[in-house]
């Protein structure tokens, strides 16, 4: 009995390292300033259009996501072909590759000396130095985050509703709109909430491709640069605020989704 209480109480405390080293830096960030002072930085108009802009370019960003990525989840989660696990290889690159090296190879594909990027300025649409510099960025660095949520979504759709669905005569696209985004909402849910939540908060390829006009991330770093530690405490309280009020919009997204989707019955197919 002994032994039992020794283990949990170790487990225990092994689960509790993680979770305060989360969020003591946090709340010691909270602790050393006051809501005067942060009030006081974030009525800068310049923040303030810093976290619109974010908010903007993220939203965009993820729209582009679902648009391109819930196909392209939907096409790899389906098919089988030589190869096709070095294709997931590559796409998870954008997620563990350092966020500058992926600022870099935008800039080496749409940068003002790049053809893509001098085909589209000579028609009044700049690639850097933009909001579509930053959507570009952010869209890249956070795009696999619904591809992988949404494949994973879409693998654990019974084989057998795409099978009855074949038999009816249905084609890819059918498939995709009547079967397998109706039974994936909550990979789909989370894969979008995550990847709008990531890009509000991507800073290293968003400064190479746009340092101008600023996001929240660079304008948070514009005023290190100028202030310090000590004065980017309130800009950071601020920040985490907002982060958070994102994540938790999503989260409860999830929650609400989830609550209200109707797990699908093994014995009968939505078709």
């Amino acid at each position: 009995m002994k032994s039992i209480s020794l283990r949990l109480t170790l487990l225990i405390a092994c689960a509790i390292v993680p979770i305060l080293y989360i969020l003591l830096p946090i709340a010691h960030l909270f602790v050393d300033t006051s809501p005067a002072s942060m009030l006081k930085s974030w009525i800068d108009p310049e923040l303030l259009t810093a976290v619109a802009t974010s908010l903007l370019s993220a939203a965009t960003a993820t729209i582009l996501s679902l648009c391109f990525g819930l196909p392209a989840a939907f096409l790899i989660s389906i098919a089988r072909f030589p190869g096709k696990w070095l294709l997931e290889t590559l796409l998870l690159l954008p997620l563990i590759l350092p966020p500058i090296v992926g600022g870099v190879a935008l800039v080496d594909l749409f940068g003002p000396y790049a053809f893509i990027g001098q085909w589209t300025a000579a028609r009044g649409v700049m690639l850097t130095n933009s909001i579509w510099g930053i959507v570009l960025a952010q869209w890249y660095i956070t795009g696999p985050f619904l591809i992988v949520t949404a494949e994973a979504g879409f693998r654990a759709v019974p084989s057998e509703f795409r099978e009855a669905a074949i038999l009816d005569g249905a084609d890819l696209l059918t498939q995709f709109r009547k079967i397998y985004t109706p039974l994936s909402q909550k990979a789909i849910v989370a894969g979008t909430a995550l990847t709008f939540a990531r890009a509000v908060g991507e800073f290293g390829a968003t400064m190479l491709m746009a340092y101008h006009p600023y996001t929240l991330p660079v304008d948070i770093w514009v005023q290190f640069t100028a202030n310090g530690v000590s004065g980017m405490i309130p800009i950071a309280c601020g920040a985490i605020l907002v982060m958070a009020i994102c994540l938790g919009i999503g989260r409860w997204v999830v929650r609400v989704r989830q609550g209200h989707q109707r797990e699908p019955s093994s014995s009968a197919s939505p078709w």
